[in-house]
C-alpha cells in the first residue's frame, strides 16, 4: 500500500502521517506546498502528482486529503480560490490515472461543524441533511460533491471524514482558530483572551490522535471492502460536547490558574449556531475504544507551548 499524506505540515495531517509511517510506505514530496499562492500550489499539486503516482505501479493507494487553509470566517472569495484548486488537483489525479492504478481510495477531511451549521434536529448524524451558513461550509460541501462524482467516473473509493473541532500540540495560531491552544497561550502570556460568542457555546473537541486513528482505521476498512466507485460519510467526533464555559473551569484546574476572559460580540457571531451536537451512527464498531480525555489533552497541549518557549523564546509562533 502506497499512502500519500496532502496537507503532511498541519495538525491533523502531520499526526495522521506520523500513524501511517508506523506501518505502511508513505510518499514524501519534493517540495514544500505555497499554500498562500493558489496558482503556485495547483501546479506544485499536479507535479507532485506525478511523482506519487510512478512509485504505485500495480500497488493499491490512499491519498489523506488534510489540507487547505480555509476556516469559518473566510470570504466568498477566499474559498472560490480554494475550490478551483482542489478542482486543480482532481484533474490532475485524474491524468494521472491508468486502469492498474485504479485501486486506490481518497480520504477527505471535511468539517462537520461547517456543513451542519444550519441544519435541523439534533443530534446531528451521517444522515442529516448538510446545511451551511458560512462561505466555508459550502466550499466543503461542494468539495465533497466534486469527490462523490469522481469515484464513480474513475472508479475511486471515497470516505468523507466530517470532522468537529480538532485540537492537539503544535496548533497554527496564525489562522485564528484552535481555541484550546488559545487559552493555554493567552495563560503562558498572561494575557487576557477576548471570546466574540457565549460562555453557553457548546462544541465537539477531539483531540488531534484520536482524530487520526479514527480516520485511518475508516479509510483502512473501505480500502479493503469497499467496492469501486464507492462513496461514505463518516463523523469524525468526540463523545461529549463541552460548552466554552466548562473550557474555561477545566482551565483552571489543570493549568492552575484561571484564564483572563472578556467576553465580546462581532459580526460573525451570529451566523453561528451556539450549539452543534453530534452522534456517529456508522460504523461505530470501528471508533477508538480509549481516548484522549479532556483534561489530559489540554495539559499535553500546554507542555508543548511551554517546551516551546523554553527552546524559542516568547513568540506567537506555530
Amino acid at each position: 500500500m502506497k499512502t500519500w499524506v496532502i496537507g503532511r505540515g498541519g495538525l491533523l495531517g502531520r499526526s495522521v502521517e506520523q500513524r501511517l509511517a508506523s506501518f505502511t510506505e508513505v510518499f514524501v514530496p519534493s517540495q514544500k506546498f505555497d499554500w498562500s499562492d493558489s496558482a503556485r500550489v495547483t501546479s506544485q499539486l499536479a507535479t507532485e502528482c506525478q511523482s506519487f503516482f510512478s512509485t504505485v505501479g500495480d500497488d493499491n493507494w490512499t491519498i489523506y486529503w488534510c489540507a487547505g487553509r480555509g476556516t469559518l470566517s473566510s470570504s466568498p472569495d477566499q474559498m472560490h480560490a480554494e475550490n478551483e484548486m482542489f478542482k486543480s488537483l482532481l484533474q490532475a489525479l485524474e491524468s494521472s490515472l491508468s486502469a492498474a492504478e485504479q485501486k486506490g481510495t481518497i480520504f477527505f477531511a471535511s468539517s462537520a461543524g461547517a456543513v451542519y451549521g444550519g441544519s435541523k434536529n439534533p443530534p446531528f448524524t451521517e444522515l442529516t441533511q448538510p446545511k451551511s451558513l458560512t462561505s466555508y461550509g459550502d466550499a466543503k460541501i461542494y468539495q465533497e460533491e466534486l469527490l462523490k462524482n469522481f469515484a464513480i467516473k474513475n472508479g475511486v473509493r471515497v470516505l468523507v471524514g466530517r470532522i468537529s473541532n480538532v485540537y492537539g500540540a503544535r496548533q497554527d495560531l496564525a489562522k485564528n482558530q484552535g481555541l484550546i491552544s488559545t487559552i493555554c497561550f493567552s495563560v503562558l502570556r498572561r494575557q487576557p483572551l477576548n471570546l466574540f460568542v457565549p460562555l453557553e457555546t457548546s462544541r465537539n473537541y477531539i483531540y488531534v490522535e484520536d482524530a487520526a486513528k479514527c480516520i485511518i482505521t475508516h479509510t483502512q476498512k473501505i480500502a479493503t471492502t469497499g467496492t469501486n466507485s464507492s462513496f461514505a460519510v463518516k463523523l469524525v467526533v468526540a463523545q461529549e460536547n463541552l460548552t466554552i464555559g466548562s473550557i474555561l473551569n477545566i482551565a483552571k484546574s489543570v493549568l492552575r490558574t484561571r484564564p483572563l476572559v472578556t467576553v465580546s460580540t462581532n459580526k460573525h457571531g451570529s451566523s453561528q449556531p451556539q450549539s452543534l451536537v453530534f452522534k456517529s451512527v456508522v460504523d461505530t464498531g470501528l471508533d477508538n475504544k480509549s481516548t484522549t480525555g479532556f483534561s489530559v489533552g489540554m495539559k499535553k497541549v500546554m507542555t508543548d507551548l511551554q517546551t516551546s518557549f523554553l527552546a524559542s523564546g516568547w513568540q506567537r509562533s506555530n
